[in-house]
């Protein structure tokens, strides 16, 4: 009985996390789509423009890739205490990922493909699995460390604004995208080889004391980002923004988990909570379904030759409003999204009922 409540406890919080990433990188996305740059620096677009870049661009599919190396670990573990073939079944989750990750791409080329990344990246994470969980972290932790010196060291080294210094700013840009996602995996696995999100309310003491040290560390890239955007109001071509939200990105993502981890943990916006961990539960679907979305509505609203960020943020209330929706209908009936199931049959080989088996209560 007690060990059916831990479970229950982890895969909700999982799920809200979840959730939460997809709404940021949903945000992050209906602005690309959007095709608005180079704001007026008195414009409502312009400030939007700096938080998003701050405060959304990079982090949520951060979380995400913390969330990638978290359900690989519980995927591992399964298979192998089921007495499978851990390391070939992991393969064939990865290769099987690959056609829904360019499915996604083809829905929206303008978008990073991310699921794609995730398919070919996560093959990395197949010599840890069986690393005690203090290596898996060092290695974390110095690959973290070489990034930021790396990204640092472009910025002081490239200070003259031309297109050729933009060029190599946005070359070490996807370098620094890569090392991020990959070290994301890695402390998604560690975490999930704790068991963290088994032992949440023993461990809040330690996540409140990281929660405070993550705002500390944070608040020298808003305060950097803000100036930065003041003094160069052109965004995309921004050098030095562009470095500060990368930098900004790691600390900010362990406030972003830690701040989670710690509402949910004081059951605070309990209705919420479960909207969230609703779409969480179907988050592949709903990653390729808000694609789908936003692709589809922007024709319907009229806005095929692009809209302000403004009108972005009311495309997102849709969008999400939606995949709350559809997720909450399809969760009373099956256990699994659509593509959960797709993605589970071929990473199995063979078919598994789809009907509902629990839920929240």
């Amino acid at each position: 009985m007690h060990t059916t409540k831990k479970i229950s406890t982890r895969t909700m919080s999982l799920d809200i996390i979840r959730g939460v990433a997809l709404l940021g990188v949903l945000i992050v996305h209906a602005a690309s789509f959007s095709r608005a740059n180079n704001f007026s620096i008195h414009s409502l677009d312009y400030y939007l423009s700096i938080f998003n870049q701050l405060f959304f661009e990079f982090m949520f599919v951060s979380i995400y890739s913390f969330l990638f190396g978290v359900g690989s670990q519980m995927f591992f573990s399964r298979a192998q205490q089921r007495e499978l073939r851990s390391y070939q079944l992991f393969s064939r989750r990865l290769i099987t990922l690959l056609p829904i990750g360019i499915i996604s791409m083809l829905i929206a080329p303008q978008v990073t493909p991310i699921l794609v990344m995730y398919s070919l990246l996560g093959f990395i994470l197949v010599p840890f699995f069986k690393l005690k969980p203090r290596i898996i972290l060092r290695v974390a932790g110095i690959l973290a460390s070489c990034n930021m010196i790396l990204m640092i060291g472009t910025m002081v080294f490239i200070t003259a604004d031309t297109s050729i210094a933009l060029l190599i700013t946005v070359f070490m840009h996807y370098i620094y995208y890569i090392l991020l996602i990959v070290s994301m995996f890695l402390l998604g696995l560690y975490v999930g080889k704790i068991d963290l999100f088994q032992q949440l309310s023993q461990q809040i003491s330690i996540i409140k004391r990281i929660h405070k040290i993550s705002l500390f560390l944070s608040l020298p890239f808003v305060l950097g980002g803000v100036w930065t955007g003041y003094i160069h109001p052109k965004i995309s071509e921004n050098i030095f923004i562009l470095g500060i939200s990368d930098l900004a990105s790691y600390p900010f993502v362990i406030f972003y988990l830690s701040s989670m981890l710690i509402l949910y943990n004081k059951n605070y916006f309990v209705y919420i909570h479960k909207s969230l961990s609703y779409v969480g539960r179907i988050s592949l679907t709903a990653y390729v379904g808000h694609l789908l979305l936003l692709k589809l509505l922007t024709p319907l609203l009229g806005w095929t030759h692009g809209y302000t960020l403004v009108q972005s943020l009311v495309l997102v209330f849709i969008v999400f409003t939606i995949l709350i929706i559809f997720s909450f209908v399809w969760m009373q009936k099956f256990q699994q999204g659509p593509l959960e199931k797709i993605w589970r049959l071929f990473t199995y080989g063979k078919y598994a009922p789809i009907k509902k088996l629990s839920c929240y209560k």
